[in-house]
């Protein structure tokens, strides 16, 4: 069995957010299903955690009780998987959720990094529900979970932030087939709805009197029985920045009652905003938003990536700077020239465009010495080994040189 871990050493700051790192000497709890760690459930790990613990859960899939309706029960600790959301699952079984937040958790609570399936529950939320709490979700899936509100994820209050995540294939019996925000302000960053149903209205997301913030977002193929495909607000003031509403059932944004959505820098289709504050209603071009099997209905093998000559390269809003370490929904650079077209300027939606490695300096595919030599010989003289789009070339831009180092070398 591997012994709680005393680390020396303050963790690395949460991916995406800028978060300040956790505390130092804290310990690392380790679950794992088959009795090589600490414990055998989630729970249990969490239970055993204290403020600033970190909680890693092994790959595999867990589920049964100690591995469903997981309650923090307050703390400000970290529970990851080990390997991301692809290797880590958690299956809630009927009557059942993934995750309950309702103890007041902050920021400093973080989940991150699951798969969280088959969830279903009778009111809100069939993958999590926050309830007055304000956590931070980032880099999980939440597929073919259901609910009466919040098919994915519910929020009722606080300001939780969900980054990188995708919801897919979620469905709700009344709003938010993905997400359900009411009485909140949300952020959501660099996520993907794809697939998602609700009958009442917002397929992809629903706002009750909610003020959610939505950055560099992908809403597609979201269908619903009333209203709003992409997203439904009911007197709500979503602020949309950056973010892509195409081939979900109209209207893509809907406003009832006195909501005011605000959106710029968008891609909306039939947009009446459309030509105004950066917004634009062309075909994204997606790689394949049908999937191989040419059926747009079959979200799990549509591709939302943006294609060759996408109108969203590039034409996000020119003055939004991302945070140091934030990344698109692969975990690519956020804001970096992609296309190699000499703009800096971040794209719309959940992916940021690449043609290129990062790093890849001479574009012959792999990064390596040459590249290595271009960068240095640019060293503060010049912006041509410029990779973080910042005007000039130092040590941040040999850092992630070094990141991608051998990457597509043979």
């Amino acid at each position: 069995m591997f012994l709680r871990r005393r680390l020396r050493l303050a963790l690395l700051a949460v991916p995406v957010l800028g978060l300040p790192a956790a505390t130092a000497n804290a310990d690392t709890i380790y679950v794992c299903w088959d009795g090589s760690g600490d414990y055998l459930t989630i729970q249990e790990g969490i239970d055993a955690a204290v403020n600033g613990d970190e909680v890693v859960v092994c790959d595999g899939t867990y589920t049964g009780p100690g591995n469903r309706d997981l309650d923090f029960g307050g703390k400000a600790i970290t529970v990851r998987s080990a390997n991301g959301p692809q290797t880590c699952i958690i299956d809630c079984g009927a009557g059942h959720r993934g995750f309950y937040f309702h103890n007041g958790e902050t920021a400093a609570a973080v989940l991150d990094g699951f798969t969280v399936t088959n969830g279903s529950t009778a009111d809100r939320g069939g993958g999590v529900y926050c309830l007055q709490s304000s956590p931070t979700v980032i880099n999980c899936i939440f597929s073919e979970n259901s609910s009466e509100y919040g098919g994915g994820m519910a929020i009722t209050g606080g300001t939780p932030t969900v980054a990188n995540c995708t919801f897919r294939g979620n469905s709700a019996a009344y709003y938010g087939g993905g997400m359900r925000n009411s009485q909140c302000s949300p952020t959501v960053i660099n996520c993907t709805f794809s697939g998602n149903w609700a009958a009442g209205g917002g397929g992809g997301m629903a706002n009750t009197q909610a003020h959610p913030t939505v950055i560099n977002c992908t809403f597609s193929g979201n269908s619903s029985v009333d209203t709003g495909g992409g997203m439904r607000n009911w007197y709500s003031d979503p602020t949309v920045t950056n973010s892509i509403f195409w081939a979900n059932t109209d209207p893509q944004i809907d406003a009832l009652g006195d909501s005011n959505p605000v959106v710029t820098y968008s891609c909306v289709q039939d947009w009446p905003g459309a030509g105004s504050d950066g917004n634009i209603d062309q075909d994204p071009l997606f790689v394949d938003p049908d999937g191989p099997d040419d059926d747009p209905n079959t979200w799990q093998d549509n591709d939302y990536h943006l294609g060759t000559g996408s109108p969203c390269i590039d034409t996000g809003d020119p003055a939004f700077v991302p945070t140091p370490d934030e990344r698109d929904i692969d975990g690519q650079m956020r804001l970096w020239d992609g296309d190699e077209d000499g703009e800096c300027v971040v794209d719309m939606g959940s992916d940021e465009f690449a043609s290129i490695i990062p790093g890849d300096l001479n574009g012959d595919g792999c990064v390596n010495h040459p590249d290595l030599g271009i960068l240095l010989g640019a060293w503060q003289n010049s912006d041509e080994g410029d990779l973080d789009c910042d005007g000039d070339t130092d040590h941040s831009d040999l850092g992630i040189l070094l990141t991608h180092w051998g990457a597509g070398c043979p």
